[in-house]
């Protein structure tokens, strides 16, 4: 269905190309945020990303899935973005843990998703985004390798390291 999809967008059919952007914006979204820790900029990099990937749909080949390759435009952009800002990500959003700090008396298991949301935020942007497209997008060794450029062995390595930095930063480790 995604192929039919995709021949039409490519042949300009809006419809089939707004349910393509409908069925990935989410995530696409996420993965420049991840990279980028700015809502203005994750938007533009989305945005720009489905410009880009409209723009080349008839050069999309089908050996990996329309949201790797999706996310591989995403990530290149982000990072481009990132040189071209030479911008030091490495920062927590105060505002948002302030706001969250200060809601009524958290339960564990909330006070557990928080410390390990700080953590995730905490991460430098390539580990961040692994353990993200890994965890919260479901993507493959594989399809993570096609989005980020790492070799097979580099995204396991990070992976691993990756959790037990996590580990050792909520202090479960």
């Amino acid at each position: 269905m995604e192929t039919e999809l995709i021949r039409k967008a490519a042949d300009g059919d809006a419809q089939a190309l707004n349910v393509l952007v409908d069925k990935h914006k989410g995530l696409a979204y996420n993965v420049a945020f991840r990279i980028l820790q700015n809502s203005e900029d994750a938007k533009d990099v989305t945005q720009n990303s489905f410009i880009k990937a409209l723009e080349n749909l008839s050069q999309f080949r089908q050996e990996s899935s329309f949201s790797t390759w999706l996310y591989r435009i995403v990530y290149n952009e982000a990072m481009m973005l990132i040189r071209k800002q030479k911008r030091n990500l490495e920062f927590l959003d105060e505002t948002y843990v302030d706001a969250r700090d200060e809601e009524e008396p958290q339960s564990d298991q909330a006070k557990m998703q928080l410390t390990l949301i700080k953590a995730i935020e905490e991460l430098k942007p390539r580990e961040r985004t692994v353990i993200e497209l890994f965890y919260l997008g479901e993507k493959s060794i594989k399809e993570i390798r096609k989005i980020t450029g790492m070799s097979t062995a580099n995204v396991k390595v990070m992976l691993h390291r990756t959790r037990e930095k996590l580990k050792k930063n909520i202090g479960h480790g």
